[in-house]
């Protein structure tokens, strides 16, 4: 790929940024065929219409509120200008938000732990059938240099390579603070039987350890092999990495509409079709289940309707993924004039599905009583447009951190007053497979 630019082009761009994109042959994620140097992020939509893979960051966002994160979102794009605005591609910025700002620390974090955005100078991204690359120079200095440096880098990592076949080194496994959370659960119940709460969602850690080291883009991979209709991301910055596979959109935002979901409730999938029809109908009636996620719906049906017009709420059903089937409810409205997306995605997180309800209630019985620090997990992780005011963001579940040969893993379940401490850990525990998997594939794992 030559990118050669008209003379008005090369000199004198009345902005201080330029992005520059073409269309590209081929799945550029072979590119997770060998490991990527440096911050770095992949993300794509459950239904795999929309993909992205991030790499050579011309700026980290580190530790960014909302408002932070949108006021550079406006003035990046007043600096900035497309050189080829026949293709329908703009930079964006990958990346998440904590679950809790003022949450506790967990230093296997990193700087990761408080929010981390990347912009990319190289943006993969496919929209359904159709897949480009979008370069991001600033206009400083000889920009089609620039961008043709950028190019050869792209296609050297578009290059085929033979993805190395490396055995899984045993896991050993160790369920962090167990009876600590199991008291949590009890005192949990308690606070809501007393009426200071409705619900709280209670996370707890699964430490892992392996005899060599962990590769990112390998439990990626499996990841997006073994969990269908889910949303894939790994999130680096060089030294730890972010990756999860999960079922649940928090907020997509398109020129016209918002859409979020409600997803709370969860069960086992069922070894054959009627097994899984009984677990799925035994979802569906439990008053317990039932109850935990009309508390979410109802607090999702109030916020979005103060950002949307005409909000439809679609029918009860259920979200099935590999491991675990969910209650889910879709929920779309249009677009209020002037409503940004980062104001809505405020609004809505956590919703009671992370946090609880009442939401100050349960963010301050979280970050007191909880014993360790959430990071990304349950937090919005996604991309957001830097030329339209477009975006998606899931809720990073079904995850864990990773740094060498160490790693956590993360899952929740809603407490309400119905809730047992044993039964909430054979949920958490549930919620626990689908990383685990993705780590070994044979599951090899020792207690400690």
């Amino acid at each position: 790929m030559v990118i050669k630019l008209t003379p008005t082009q090369r000199t004198n761009l009345p902005a201080e940024y330029a992005f520059y994109t073409y269309p590209i042959k081929g799945d550029f994620t072979n590119i997770l065929n060998h490991s990527i140097v440096g911050s770095y992020m992949f993300w794509q939509s459950a239904d795999q219409s929309r993909t992205y893979l991030g790499v050579e960051p011309l700026k980290c966002l580190v530790g960014k509120s909302s408002a932070q994160v949108k006021n550079f979102q406006s003035q990046f794009k007043r600096r900035l200008i497309n050189l080829t605005p026949s293709i329908d591609g703009q930079p964006v910025l990958l990346g998440g938000f904590p679950f809790d700002f003022h949450g506790r620390t967990e230093h296997l974090w990193g700087d990761l732990e408080k929010g981390y955005f990347i912009l990319p100078q190289i943006l993969f991204w496919q929209h359904k059938q159709n897949s480009y690359v979008t370069l991001l120079v600033r206009t400083v200095g000889d920009v089609e240099a620039k961008l043709n440096h950028l190019a050869t880098q792209a296609a050297n990592l578009l290059q085929e390579r033979i993805e190395k076949r490396v055995s899984l080194p045993p896991l050993l496994t160790h369920e962090l603070a167990l009876p600590q959370w199991m008291q949590l659960v009890n005192d949990s119940v308690a606070a809501i039987k007393s009426q200071k709460l409705k619900k709280v969602v209670l996370a707890r850690q699964l430490e892992l350890f392996t005899t060599g080291m962990f590769n990112p883009t390998q439990i990626l991979r499996r990841l997006m092999n073994q969990q269908p209709n889910t949303y894939h991301f790994l999130l680096s910055n060089g030294d730890c990495a972010f990756i999860g596979a999960t079922p649940e959109r928090l907020l997509k935002a398109t020129k016209n509409s918002f859409q979020t979901a409600s997803v709370a409730g969860s069960i086992a999938r069922g070894k054959t079709p009627i097994a899984d029809y009984r677990l799925g109908q035994q979802l569906l009636n439990d008053h317990k289940n039932e109850y935990e996620h009309q508390v979410v719906a109802k607090r999702i049906a109030r916020t979005m309707a103060e950002f949307t017009d005409n909000l439809t709420i679609g029918q009860r059903q259920l979200l099935k993924n590999r491991d675990i089937q969910h209650i889910y409810h879709p929920f779309t409205g249009q677009r209020k004039r002037g409503v940004k997306l980062l104001d809505v995605l405020k609004a809505l997180h956590p919703t009671p599905a992370l946090g609880g309800e009442p939401r100050s209630a349960a963010m301050k019985w979280l970050a007191e009583k909880e014993p360790a620090g959430r990071g990304l997990y349950g937090g919005p992780i996604g991309w957001l447009g830097l030329v339209e005011d477009q975006g998606e963001f899931a809720v990073g579940l079904r995850s864990g951190i990773f740094k060498k040969n160490k790693g956590l893993l993360y899952a929740g379940c809603g407490i309400v007053a119905e809730s047992q401490a044993e039964k909430e850990r054979n949920e958490t525990s549930l919620k626990f497979q689908p990383m685990l998997r993705g780590v070994n594939d044979k599951w090899t794992t020792k207690e400690l």
